[in-house]
């Protein structure tokens, strides 16, 4: 009993509810300052870049998504409340 016990799963644990990203969650990859891939790279999901501007390695990598760099979309991903909760969480 003490075995099973002590290797069973954590009820706890696994209660959580998920994390609202909201609208970071549809980012593969969001830069504050600067973005840099080296090599032959595949995003999948949109790339996002506030307030910085400087993106670079586009191509030989390839994004499956949209650029936002500098606008509206990356500065409101960039300070949605559940992101920085997710960053809390790691």
């Amino acid at each position: 009993m003490l075995a099973t016990t002590a290797l069973g799963s954590n009820p706890s644990r696994a209660a959580e509810a998920p994390v609202a990203l909201g609208t970071a969650g549809s980012y593969a990859v969001l830069g504050g300052s600067t973005v840099t891939n080296t090599g032959a790279s595949v995003i999948n999901g949109n790339l996002g870049l506030s307030p910085g501007t400087s993106v670079t390695g586009f191509p030989p990598g390839a994004v499956n998504g949209v650029q936002h760099i500098a606008d509206a979309a990356a500065l409101q991903a960039q300070s949605d409340p559940g992101r920085l909760q997710s960053l809390m969480i790691l």
